[in-house]
């Protein structure tokens, strides 16, 4: 693992959280607003406000833990870590504004 490439991988995975972040706040702003939200969804954009972007951190850390402990090129596999949770969240998102017609 090159210092640059985890430096640069960091600075992305940072940058993911911050728009993992804003997507949640914005979307989730919107279908609170249109209200008829179940007390049950929206306590799962409540928590997907802080999840999401918290995996891109974790993510980081674990790219970062693994240049320090000398660990192979596979550890860039971890920057993969929060793109589930957030195409689940995005189809969630979807589900409940409706705009699937």
């Amino acid at each position: 693992m090159s210092l640059f490439w985890v430096v640069c991988s960091v600075v992305v995975q940072l940058s993911l959280a911050f728009m993992l972040f804003m997507l949640v706040a914005f979307s989730a702003g919107g279908i609170a607003n249109a209200g008829g939200v179940s007390p049950r969804d929206m306590l799962v954009l409540n928590a997907a406000l802080y999840v999401l972007p918290l995996l891109c951190l974790v993510s980081a850390g674990l790219i970062i833990h693994g240049y320090l402990s000398g660990a192979s090129a596979r550890t860039y596999w971890w920057h993969l870590l929060p793109i589930p949770p957030a195409i689940a969240y995005v189809v969630f998102a979807l589900s409940l504004s409706g705009s699937s017609r």
